[in-house]
């Protein structure tokens, strides 16, 4: 039986989560859970708060694949970085395809960047970060690998959370609804935390447009990626394009984007003298998946990033932080 919604302000929650200091973290079996001792639990799964608080920029390194399933068939192998600082972050996946370069997300504080993949056209996923900019704005974007997780600094937010418990692919996990102050353009936010380590382990992005079907005679409606035969030589696929009528029914569009964690590893970090400084649990694989449902055709990729070489508190470019 799932529990009833609990909401709780930021303000009660941060101070629960600061008078909880010594508070072990709720056992998988305890019936009420409040968004408070769950945020205060996640927080602990991380690291001692003073290596948390000790760190100022944070960069990993790894391999990248993406495999177009719907509106392109195809899988591309490159590689990846993901680098933050403060509210600061950016995810760059570069696959080295002529159709496909890769990916370039870039938010430096006030505006959020997104590449494109050619002149004047940016890919599916890139098209909706960039229209929806409030997820990197709001620091959701990248989980735990961004230091402007909103869990980490909830007074800042003032996000208002509701706990409840949840069953996503047979798996039972802790769910923390986060509304952003001010909304998200209408785009419910779900998180969700392994139920006994607390562990942040997905977050959900949902989002319903009603009517976004162009409806003037001579304009054209592109959906999907590029032919996947000139990104890895699979089948033929890809981009949909058509003649937008005016009789044209006005379908109501999906959007789903689902950013998984997994394989957490504890992670040793050293100054820049070589000395360690300590570590944390850090998750060592990230997935997107993102879909698309409506204006007669559909779109489907994972991209995944698999993270083996860490750096933090280290000298940065700030020009990393703008999407080249």
């Amino acid at each position: 039986m799932r529990s009833k919604p609990f909401r709780l302000c930021t303000a009660a929650a941060l101070c629960l989560c600061l008078n909880l200091a010594g508070f072990g973290p709720p056992s998988a079996g305890e019936e009420r859970l409040t968004p408070a001792r769950v945020v205060a639990a996640h927080l602990r799964s991380l690291g001692s708060p003073e290596r948390l608080a000790g760190i100022k920029n944070r960069g990993m390194s790894g391999t990248a694949t993406v495999k177009f399933i719907q509106g392109g068939v195809g899988t591309l192998a490159g590689a990846a970085m993901v680098i933050s600082s403060g509210r600061n972050l950016s995810i760059i996946m570069k696959y080295g395809a002529v159709e496909y370069p890769g990916e370039y997300f870039a938010h430096d504080g006030a505006d959020v960047e997104v590449s494109t993949i050619k002149p004047g056209q940016r890919s599916p996923l890139g098209d909706f970060i960039f229209r929806y900019k409030g997820i990197m704005k709001e620091g959701l974007m990248g989980g735990v690998w961004s230091l402007g997780w909103p869990l980490l600094n909830l007074e800042a937010r003032n996000p208002s959370l509701e706990y409840r418990s949840a069953k996503v692919d047979g798996r039972e996990l802790h769910e923390l609804e986060y509304i952003p102050k001010g909304g998200l353009n209408d785009i419910k936010v779900r998180l969700f935390f392994e139920p006994d380590t607390f562990r942040h382990v997905r977050t959900e992005y949902r989002l319903r447009v009603e009517g976004e079907q162009a409806l003037q005679a001579g304009h054209t409606v592109t959906r999907g990626v590029p032919s996947s035969a000139n990104l890895a030589g699979g089948e033929q696929g890809g981009s949909i394009t058509r003649s937008a009528g005016i009789h044209d029914q006005i379908h109501p569009s999906y959007y789903v984007l689902v950013e998984k964690f997994d394989n957490f590893r504890e992670v040793a970090f050293k100054t820049s003298q070589g000395d360690q400084t300590g570590t944390l649990i850090l998750p060592h694989t990230y997935t997107l998946e993102y879909s698309v449902e409506g204006h007669g055709s559909s779109f489907l990729a994972h991209w995944s990033i698999d993270a083996d070489q860490w750096m933090q508190n280290g000298k940065l470019d700030p020009s990393v932080f703008k999407a080249h």
